[in-house]
């Protein structure tokens, strides 16, 4: 009997010993299938924005905080524990988490299972919000110059037995891991150095069997009992020790404070779950002097975590450097490595991610800006503005045409995507067949938009360019359709005016110029027949003919008053010095070719109206570099305007016929008033969208940054200033704050959109790489194309504005001529009479001749002289008697056309005889009819001194 209980425990031993051969070599096996199934996942460390504050409380406490995120993962890894056959076949799953210094910068992994992917990501983003895992290829932190001889490596593993815990956390009240990154920091850009912590879950039993390493220490068995804790001097008083009676009771002991505090950090330890750690550590380097160097250092940093009366790490170099790469890159875990076990805090107290206020080195590579979850209804229409990642889910972010109403702001820095958002948005809109127009200070968004054009829109394509001198288009700032809408561009006009030169309002333009200004556009804006433009204004001042031509439409009194009233009594002086002022704001744009071509054509070369209704395509392309800085601003501010008056314009359709249409601006801080504020909330009546984009807001008033916060609905920020952040934060709290704005990389923004007509919460999302290619040889044909449908030779256009600016001229010179020729006349009539006395004289021949038309174009003075030298041209010679002595103070006497005998008639006073030419001036009560124009001022006034006829008083007034 007892033979065959031997050889049954014999098979049994020799099954058990078969069986734990095989799981190991099934383990070893399953081991290497697992290292080289793991994934990669980079941790995005959370931005500064997301660290705990201190707010006054003590550094102590809030690195405690700051660690306890970590102990929340670890312990939600710990579920992934699993049970059964073949989990005691193959053991449990392990991971890595790594810690890397590399290229300068130290970067944080953890390399997981595919199978257990989503476990770790709910895990990292359960601790860290705001952390991000993205999946990447493996990096390599070896040096090639040094290769495996400047490589060295080894494993840490516990002091003593696992039930003692290390040095946390919680008892230390410190955060080793800043001596950790510190170590790491000494590598170069060169070298390479890997911390790496393989974790699995503990074996079932752990806790207790740690229990009773503390119940041994209560009984005073712990250290001694069992071959490892017998010394040669205890084996000794063993033997020789009197065996004790069973009626001997052992002596309470009481522990000290020391052996107390070891039982309670013990069951403190089990408390928690527990997991099997290996630790590497290697270093490569282009020497293996500087190899062992960095290895030191963090050897030396893990001393930190020694516990006095506790645990600890030894360090053990690898002997074999081949084998531990290969075990370090492949992650392998023997499973009989079960004797090194850390619970949840412990690892916590290890690897955690880096607070930047707790650990400020600048090496550790952290996200920018945080992720936050996008909105939760389906967007499946509307026009892409980006994509919302977060947690590893990318969804699209649109925004519908009902929305789009409610105007869209971008703002970024130079370089964060600002332009190529605008290109994007307006390249879907041309794709999908809608009207819009694209107003590029820089140019290159205009050119790359043309060479996207469907050939299905060619035709819907309008180019501008000033930069095309020989066809230039025609942009009239003073074309309108009703009196509201001239009312309307005059008080634009006047605000440009002050943005260009006076945005201060310092006086430098002021209600004086004003003043001015406004009469003078109603003047020239009368002439509904020829036309007018923005150079007109200067030249009403310059030239009386041109005013007189203009006053001719002029049937408003408050205008007329202007001129007949305020500016006839204005003085020589004081009009060459205000009109110097006022004239020199004009200077820049008459004296300037390609500026002048274009505004001071009377017929734009599109109707703005038209473009609105037909869905067209307009690209202005006014860049700063070909145009100038001053030209650029004042087209833009044209376009707008234009643009606000033709919307408002629309108010005759009824709305449900009225067409979408987008302006897109970018840099629009150059063309905005402070009447752009009333554009933002009137223009979606009239389905005119904005899509507005500039760098800082500080560049814009209080009005119209107040109108933005409040009136836009969806804004959109990349990467700004603090000033502008502060600002800005307003419509993004409390999801973000302004450091949040501060730092976001580029192409990455934060948004509020519109979903709905309700502003979403703030959330991030990144940008849309281009949509559309650009082709260039389609882009110079669309040039071509559209100068030739809206261009006017610039001959001809040149041709037409001197014509029209001369036009004073040209009236003085046609009066000039009239008058000489009805002096022509006379002298005729006069030698006629003279060798034929009896034929019949003219009426009123004995009189004074008639005075020829009178004529703005010249004074009294030359109307005297010329009939002074008519007179003395056709003096007879053969009269009876010669005629006496002209008196100095009369002048010429005034030949008489009777016979010689008859009596000559008395001499006639100079200036009876120049008041005679010059007709009375109405009086200016008297109204004018509205069916007959004005008479046209003289540029000379003569008015009587004396009112009793004597003409002693007369005087002579310039108007």
């Amino acid at each position: 009997m007892i033979t065959i209980i031997v050889i049954l425990l014999t098979i049994a031993g020799a099954v058990a010993a078969i069986f734990w051969q095989y799981r190991k070599i099934l383990r070893e096996a399953k081991n290497y299938e697992r290292g080289l199934k793991m994934v990669p996942l980079y941790i995005h460390i959370p931005p500064m924005s997301d660290d705990i504050e201190g707010g006054g409380r003590d550094e102590r406490d809030v690195t405690e905080e700051v660690l306890s995120q970590a102990q929340v993962m670890y312990n939600i890894i710990a579920s992934t524990a699993t049970k059964g056959f073949k989990s005691k076949m193959y053991g449990q799953r392990h991971l890595s988490f790594e810690i890397v210094a590399h290229e300068g910068l130290i970067h944080y992994y953890v390399v997981v299972p595919m199978a257990l992917i989503d476990v770790i990501q709910q895990a990292v983003s359960a601790a860290y919000p705001s952390a991000r895992l993205e999946e990447v290829d493996e990096r390599n932190i070896f040096n090639p110059a040094g290769r495996m001889s400047g490589t060295i490596g080894g494993e840490f593993t516990l002091k003593k037995d696992f039930a003692h815990p290390i040095a946390t956390y919680q008892e230390a009240k410190r955060d080793a891991g800043r001596a950790l990154l510190n170590a790491l920091s000494a590598a170069g850009r060169e070298d390479g150095v890997g911390i790496q912590i393989l974790i699995r879950p503990a074996f079932q039993g752990w806790a207790k069997r740690a229990v009773s390493v503390a119940e041994r220490i209560k009984k005073d068995k712990g250290v001694k009992s069992g071959l490892s804790g017998i010394d040669a001097r205890g084996l000794m008083e063993a033997l020789w020790r009197p065996p004790e009676t069973k009626e001997s009771k052992p002596e309470d002991k009481q522990l000290s404070s020391l052996e107390q505090a070891t039982v309670e950090s013990i069951e403190d330890k089990t408390r928690y779950p527990g997991y099997e750690t290996l630790i590497r550590v290697v270093a490569s380097s282009s020497t293996s002097g500087k190899s062992q160097s960095l290895l030191n250092n963090v050897v030396s940093a893990f001393s930190l975590f020694d516990s006095a009366s506790n645990n600890g790490f030894k360090f053990a170099v690898t002997k074999n450097i081949d084998e531990f790469v290969t075990a370090y890159l492949f992650r392998f875990f023997p499973q009989e490595v079960d004797q090194n076990i850390l619970n949840t805090v412990e690892l916590a107290t290890i690897f955690h991610l880096p607070s930047q206020k707790n650990i400020p080195t600048s090496q550790v590579q952290r996200q920018a800006a945080k992720q936050v979850d996008g909105p939760t209804q389906v967007m499946e229409e509307g026009f892409l503005l980006g994509y919302n990642e977060f947690r590893g889910t990318r969804k699209p972010i649109r925004l519908a045409n009902n929305d789009r109403r409610r105007h869209t702001y971008i703002i970024g820095q130079t370089g964060t995507g600002k332009s190529k958002m605008l290109e994007n948005l307006a390249f879907q809109d041309m794709m999908d067949g809608r009207g819009f127009a694209f107003i590029d200070p820089h140019g290159d968004s205009a050119e790359e938009l043309l060479g996207m054009v469907p050939k299905e829109r060619v035709e819907d394509v309008i180019y501008f360019s000033p930069g095309d001198m020989e066809m230039p288009v025609g942009l009239n700032l003073f074309e309108y359709e009703n009196l509201d809408q001239r009312d309307f561009l005059i008080q634009e006009t006047i605000a440009m005016l002050y943005k260009l030169y006076d945005p201060g309002h310092t006086g430098i333009v002021g209600p004086r110029y004003e003043h001015w200004f406004r009469n003078a556009a109603l003047t020239v804006m009368a002439d509904r027949e020829k036309g007018s433009t923005f150079i007109d204004v200067p030249q009403v001042f310059n030239d009386q003919g041109f005013a007189d031509e203009k006053l001719k439409y002029v049937t408003d009194r408050t205008v007329l008053d202007f001129w007949n009233k305020e500016m006839a009594q204005t003085s020589e002086a004081n009009k060459s010095e205000v009109l110097g002022w006022f004239v020199s704001k004009f200077g820049a744009f008459l004296s300037n070719e390609m500026m002048r071509n274009i505004i001071g054509q009377t017929k734009s070369g599109f109707d703005l109206r038209e473009v609105m209704d037909n869905k067209k395509i307009l690209l202005v392309n006014l860049s700063k570099g070909r145009v100038g800085e001053l030209n650029s601003q004042l087209l833009g501010m044209i376009f707008v305007m234009k643009f606000q008056a033709a919307a408002m314009g629309r108010a005759d359709l009824p709305e449900d016929q009225r067409e979408d249409f987008t302006l897109y601006v970018d840099e629009f801080q150059n063309f905005a008033t402070d009447s752009f504020a009333t554009i933002l909330s009137e223009a979606r009546k009239y389905r005119l969208s904005l899509v507005l984009a500039n760098q800082f807001m500080t560049q814009l008033t209080d009005q119209i940054r107040e109108a933005i916060i409040g009136n836009i609905g969806t804004v959109i920020s990349g990467r700004i200033g603090i000033t502008d952040a502060e600002i800005l934060v307003k419509k993004y709290s409390p999801t973000f704050d302004a450091e949040d704005l501060t730092r976001l990389p580029n192409f990455q923004t934060v948004a509020s959109v519109m979903i709905n007509n309700v502003p979403s919460a703030a959330f991030s999302m990144s940008l849309v790489p281009p949509l559309g290619q650009s082709n260039p040889e389609l882009r110079d044909a669309l040039k071509k194309l559209s100068a030739a449908k809206y261009g006017r030779p610039r001959a001809e256009v040149e041709r037409e504005i001197f014509a029209r600016l001369g036009a004073g001229d040209a009236a003085r010179k046609a009066k000039a001529d009239a008058l000489k020729q009805a002096q022509a006349d006379r002298l005729a009539a006069l030698r006629g009479s003279a060798s034929n006395p009896n034929a019949p004289q003219p009426a009123g021949s004995a009189m004074v001749p008639p005075r020829p038309p009178a004529s703005s174009g010249s004074s009294f003075l030359d109307d005297w002289l010329a009939k002074r030298q008519q007179l003395q041209a056709t003096q007879p010679s053969n009269q009876a008697k010669p005629a006496p002595a002209p008196n100095p103070a009369f002048g010429p006497t005034i030949p008489s056309s009777a016979p010689v005998s008859q009596p000559a008639p008395q001499p006639v006073s100079p200036v009876q005889e120049i008041k005679a030419k010059i007709p009375r001036e109405k009086p200016p009560e008297a109204p004018q009819s509205p069916a007959q124009p004005p008479a046209e001022p003289d540029r000379f006034h003569v008015r009587e001194g004396d009112k009793n006829g004597s003409d002693d008083g007369m005087h002579i007034q310039l108007r």
